[in-house]
């Protein structure tokens, strides 16, 4: 079992939102244009840096770039792996 999977409801797809700090995963699916557009596409390999329940954003890597996404955006963002 992959970290933050037992936070997920059977059967729901992995979000953006539920990955621990140092995880890794690659997005399936993005349904906010502009992070999409940002680099945030299907197929890139994201890794979490900081992912603070008390905080609004998290702190994520995709290639070279470091990002501040929110976490009603983060919702968004279907992950797999």
């Amino acid at each position: 079992m992959n970290a933050g999977e037992a936070d997920t409801p059977a059967g729901q797809p992995r979000c953006l939102i539920d990955l621990k700090d140092g995880e890794t995963a690659l997005i399936r699916a993005n349904g906010d244009r502009k992070s999409t557009e940002m680099g945030l596409f299907p197929g890139a390999r994201v890794v979490m840096f900081r992912n603070r329940k008390a905080e609004q954003s998290l702190v994520i890597g995709a290639d070279d770039a470091r990002f501040l996404v929110s976490r009603a955006i983060a919702k968004k963002v279907e992950i797999e792996g």
